[in-house]
């Protein structure tokens, strides 16, 4: 629906349906007409959006009807339609696909069915291909993968990689719609030997390299200037440099574990290199997400628990990101520095009553960022 040649379809029946994939586009000249008696076997094909004139009911308005149930039964994923006989369907045939979830569009401007279907068919090509990086990309993160699984997946992305890679993960702070998305892929043309590639509802850049002296967040900043995309609203993980053919996973993991701390801490970009002690949270969850979580819940049990005060754990959380400073805490709870010291009081009663203030702080922080952790990749 938002493809150049789509943009205008109108939805007049079964809206509730246009999740539906669409694997291939099918014209319907006079299939359901019983006048013909010579037709094909399998008719169309499931997952196919279906182009017709209507023009086989145009003396016999009941053929739609007919047509329309067939559609549904082979799971056909919409019908779309040019009004040259019919300008509106019949009330019980859009009743039917309403029923149904079937969507049922129109079209009218000047739309031959031949591009509809080479558009359309192109795209789905680009969808599968960013189906298959986004699969990569998981495996990459998630998975321990070999040498040999790694070039595997360098080969089927088809690319001329060289020897170092570089990786930034993009996500918006606040995310509306997709469409952001959308602006990445005009560096595109930019990148001679990486690839730009969704994953989940984040972007990775990759770029390789002959050198490992390479400014890549340079670079990146003014690709950013260049086509003037807003670092404002972005949250930025990077990488450190790694060899291509044996740490690609290494870099892709970095930076989206980065990109997630940059949230958690509320910074624009975050670098692998300057995470510290939180690189072993960051391993702790991803090999045993089980035991990070039931730490996280046996020690901070009693705040996620509390439905009577909830701020105890907003302000825990807000604690830890500011770093124990309690006058930032205060002005991010819009309230006095004393409330904070009240809460943090409590807190410490109800989570860890004999703990001194080094031990406090260090278990504190260390259940709140695996809390938030947790989070964000569940999101």
């Amino acid at each position: 629906m938002q493809l150049p040649i789509t943009k205008d379809f109108s939805v007049v029946a079964g809206r509730d349906g246009l999740h539906k994939p669409v694997q291939n586009v099918e014209i319907l000249d006079f299939e359901f007409s019983p006048d013909i008696q010579t037709v094909r076997e399998t008719i169309f094909t499931p997952n196919s959006v279906i182009l017709s004139s209507l023009l086989f009911a145009k003396q016999e308005p009941a053929y739609l009807m007919n047509a329309v149930k067939n559609l549904i039964q082979l799971e056909a994923s919409a019908l779309a339609y040019k009004p040259v006989i019919y300008k509106d369907l019949p009330d019980e045939i859009l009743a039917l696909a309403d029923e149904h979830n079937f969507p049922i569009l129109r079209f009218g401007g000047d739309e031959f069915f031949e591009k509809i279907i080479l558009e359309t068919m192109a795209y789905a090509k680009t969808q599968d291909y960013t189906f298959f990086l986004e699969t990569i990309m998981r495996r990459l993160i998630e998975e321990e993968v070999s040498d040999e699984q790694i070039k595997t997946f360098l080969q089927q992305m088809n690319k001329a990689f060289e020897k170092y890679v570089f990786v930034a993960n993009i996500q918006m702070k606040q995310i509306v719609n997709m469409q952001w998305v959308q602006i990445f892929f005009n560096l595109e043309p930019l990148l001679k030997s990486g690839i730009i590639c969704t994953y989940k509802k984040s972007i990775f850049i990759l770029m390789t390299s002959q050198s490992q002296q390479l400014q890549f967040e340079k670079i990146l900043d003014e690709w950013l200037t260049i086509y003037d995309i807003s670092t404002e609203n972005l949250s930025i993980g990077y990488s450190d440099v790694h060899l291509t053919q044996a740490e690609l996973h290494l870099a892709i993991r970095e930076a989206y574990f980065s990109r997630i701390m940059a949230e958690i801490e509320m910074s624009p970009t975050c670098h692998y290199q300057n995470l510290a002690s939180d690189c072993l949270l960051i391993e702790l969850h991803r090999k045993d997400v089980q035991f990070a979580m039931n730490y996280v819940n046996n020690y901070l049990g009693p705040l996620l628990e509390n439905k009577v005060d909830p701020d105890l754990m907003n302000t825990a959380v807000t604690f830890v990101i500011k770093k124990g400073n309690i006058k930032e805490v205060a002005v991010a709870h819009f309230c006095h520095p004393n409330t904070i010291r009240y809460r943090m009081t409590k807190i410490r009663q109800l989570i860890a009553p004999l703990e001194n203030d080094y031990v406090f702080y260090e278990r504190l922080s260390t259940a709140v960022k695996l809390y938030l952790l947790h989070s964000k990749v569940e999101e």
